[in-house]
């Protein structure tokens, strides 16, 4: 436990790639549209066309942002890095380690003394079962979480 150890659950980064990947594949397949109709449809809607675009190349660039989403275990607590952060928890602050979430996703609550974290690295979709990697990665906290406290 003295080196760092970085960990990802598989389940989430695979959500997040296949998100790139369709949002990747609606960015092309709507300017194409676009320019396919574009004679056919008004001003309005190609305005409305270029909009969604927009929209839909943001959640790509969001999303794709969100692949770098990991945790770093070491002896003094975990860093949960985000797609646009980081989120450093000591492990004595850590009173609960839990799975939950909501009627979509799978998410591990890190729960604190002045609050609780959701890392985006530790969200699954439900549709897929309760994930093998996300039961791992908590009990891999909880390991490190336990050590920390018996030194």
């Amino acid at each position: 436990m003295n080196e760092p150890r970085t960990l990802r659950c598989r389940a989430a980064v695979g959500r997040k790639l296949l998100a790139v990947v369709l949002l990747g594949y609606f960015s092309v397949a709507v300017p194409v549209y676009l320019v396919m109709a574009g004679n056919d449809e008004g001003v309005v809607e190609t305005l409305l066309g270029g909009c969604l675009y927009v929209v839909i190349v943001a959640a790509a660039v969001g999303n794709a942002f969100g692949l770098r989403c990991r945790m770093i275990l070491d002896a003094e607590g975990v860093t949960f890095v985000q797609s646009a952060g980081e989120i450093r928890v000591a492990w004595n602050d850590i009173t609960a380690i839990e799975v939950g979430g909501d009627a979509h996703t799978w998410e591990v609550e890190i729960r604190t003394a002045t609050g609780s974290h959701r890392p985006s690295a530790l969200k699954c979709l439900r549709w897929f079962g309760h994930p093998r990697s996300l039961r791992e990665a908590v009990e891999t906290l909880e390991r490190y979480r336990l050590a920390a406290g018996e030194a």
